[in-house]
């Protein structure tokens, strides 16, 4: 019965959130448009700074010489990355904003239903787009990829997810305590862009940020997915067992660090505006 009304909460929860998103209609032309600004900013640096769309140094760094096919990879992963990010976190804000987090916080249903519930949305959308994305990217900028190597990347996405969820609760905790979460929420967002390697490999950062970058999940989510695309999963399995690594790592980090912010948040009481 418990995870009946789990479920009943978590569409409920989902419902509502669909209901906000449907009452901003251009966001569908602004998600939209997102996957193409991405891509064809892609190739205008790659032509910019090589004076063609295939690089041999690029392919020397990370096994692909097509910088399109590289930034569309990437750009899969950090789809989903932001969502997660900016979907917990904008889960509280939203709240905070209403000045109704206290009654949400008091409904009977446990906190991760209420995050996944206004993620869903965002979660089905996101494959959604995916799904108009790849074979018009492949139509348009005549990308070569291999459907059986897409797929497989696919699941490398999937292991990454719950590390993404991880911190996506420890960043919904560190809201709690700000005044003021909007600049908090626009320097994370860059930060993960920045870290992600979506646009670029890593390592052509400096070393702090090398580390950084691998310490997050979005990074080695990216670097594996990439890896199991060019080569499968025989050649990715250094990648894919630190992926698993930094993912379980962020869940369990992730879990404690909410469940502390937020009961420190209540001895002084839930923030609303």
């Amino acid at each position: 019965m418990a995870v009946t009304e789990e479920l009943g909460a978590l569409m409920g929860v989902a419902r509502k959130s669909w209901k906000v998103f449907l009452s901003y209609k251009v966001w569908f032309i602004s998600d939209i448009l997102t996957g193409f600004f991405f891509v064809g900013n892609a190739l205008l640096i790659g032509i910019g700074l090589t004076g063609r769309r295939y690089s041999s140094s690029l392919a020397e760094m990370t096994g692909y010489s097509d910088y399109i096919l590289f930034a569309v990879l990437g750009f899969m992963v950090l789809g989903f990355a932001m969502s997660f990010l900016s979907g917990f976190v904008w889960s509280v804000v939203d709240e905070l904003y209403a000045g109704t987090l206290e009654y949400s916080f008091a409904a009977p249903m446990r906190r991760i239903t209420f995050f996944l519930g206004n993620i869903m949305v965002r979660l089905i959308l996101n494959g959604l787009y995916l799904a108009v994305y790849i074979p018009l990217f492949v139509l348009i900028f005549g990308i070569k990829l291999d459907a059986l190597a897409f797929l497989k990347g696919l699941l490398v996405l999937l292991l990454g997810i719950p590390g993404m969820i991880g911190l996506g609760l420890a960043a919904a905790g560190l809201v709690l305590y700000l005044k003021d979460p909007g600049p908090f929420v626009t320097i994370l967002e860059m930060l993960l862009f920045a870290l992600s390697g979506a646009m670029y490999p890593i390592s052509i950062l400096p070393r702090p940020l090398q580390l950084m970058a691998k310490a997050l999940p979005y990074a080695p989510t990216t670097e594996a997915l990439r890896k199991v695309v060019a080569s499968g999963f025989s050649g990715a399995e250094s990648q894919i067992l630190y992926l698993a690594s930094v993912s379980l790592s962020y869940v369990l980090i992730g879990y404690a660090a909410y469940r502390w912010s937020e009961r420190q948040a209540r001895t002084v009481g839930l923030k609303s505006y």
